[in-house]
């Protein structure tokens, strides 16, 4: 399933990706006669309460049923994609768990030792915008960078698990831009105010439920900048896989429905180029992973 937020006349909800369109959620339950209450409270309308409920997404999944088992002529509309506004899937996780080093080829471009592990570092959920939405450029840096990742969406709380085990906790993927200000990373001497500026973390355009991705090996990607393509790899050439990465993480801390881990980064970001090419206003960043699909964003000055 293609789970997405989305807007419509200004009023959000959580939908499913059809062919037909958008399907409401909420309303799909309601429609079917099903009044689910979770918690105390009525059905989820955000998608981190969705998936903070432990059978969320399996509903999601009846209801997703009923409405194709349905005949043509009594079936509820679904938007058209192009009449509603596509979020960000979660517009603040818990926590976003970012790692870097994690593809040979960037590590080799940086001139960076291979680490044991990749660095672990956090991006604050303030700096999450969606698909479509506008990247400011801050006014304390002019060296700001783009990184496509893979990012996995949690989707049960998750303590000290094995490799073997991790799939189960994965509620699905969507993309990140890891956007980063160069000069703010490099003077701080550690990562997170350069990698958490307003705007730094465009995310969707949907989360891909984990039973059509497995561990999410072998998807194609790439990044292009004005049309022109800057990154390009797979998911294959990750040095740690994502059952890796959440047997990992969980180790040191809980991981809780709705945190979003964002995988690392190829080779092909600005700062190593020659000369170096950083973002401005007017660029165009088309950023694809395959089976998941577009995020879409611009550049533009800060107000």
């Amino acid at each position: 399933m293609r789970l997405v937020t989305y807007s419509r006349m200004g009023v959000p909800s959580i939908g499913v990706e059809l062919e037909a369109g958008i399907l409401d959620i909420p309303d799909a339950a309601s429609y079917f006669g099903r009044k689910y209450h979770v918690h105390g409270k009525s059905f989820p309308t955000t998608m981190m309460d969705l998936l903070q409920w432990e059978s969320g997404i399996e509903v999601v999944r009846q209801i997703v049923t009923r409405y194709e088992q349905t005949p043509l002529n009594e079936r509820m509309m679904a938007y058209p994609l192009d009449s509603v506004t596509l979020e960000a899937p979660i517009s603040r996780p818990g926590k976003i768990i970012a790692l870097g080093k994690n593809y040979l080829d960037h590590i080799k471009e940086t001139g960076s030792e291979t680490p044991e592990f990749p660095v672990i570092f956090a991006k604050w959920p303030s700096c999450v915008i969606g698909p479509n939405d506008s990247i400011p450029l801050p006014k304390i840096s002019n060296k700001i960078d783009w990184e496509i990742e893979l990012a996995v969406v949690i989707g049960k709380i998750c303590k000290d698990v094995d490799e073997s085990d991790a799939q189960k906790f994965i509620a699905g993927y969507t993309i990140a831009n890891d956007v980063t200000a160069r000069d703010l990373q490099r003077g701080d001497g550690q990562w997170i105010r350069g990698k958490s500026l307003d705007g730094f973390c465009p995310m969707g355009p949907c989360i891909v439920t984990q039973d059509e991705l497995g561990d999410a090996k072998g998807l194609k990607l790439h990044t292009k900048i004005n049309g022109e393509i800057k990154q390009e790899s797979t998911t294959s050439n990750m040095m740690f896989n994502v059952p890796q990465i959440i047997a990992h993480l969980s180790k040191a801390f809980t991981l809780e429905p709705g945190d979003v881990i964002i995988t690392g980064t190829p080779s092909g970001v600005g700062f190593v180029r020659d000369p170096p090419e950083f973002l401005k206003a007017g660029d165009k960043i088309e950023q694809y992973i395959e089976k998941i699909g577009y995020l879409h964003n611009s550049v533009v000055k800060s107000k």
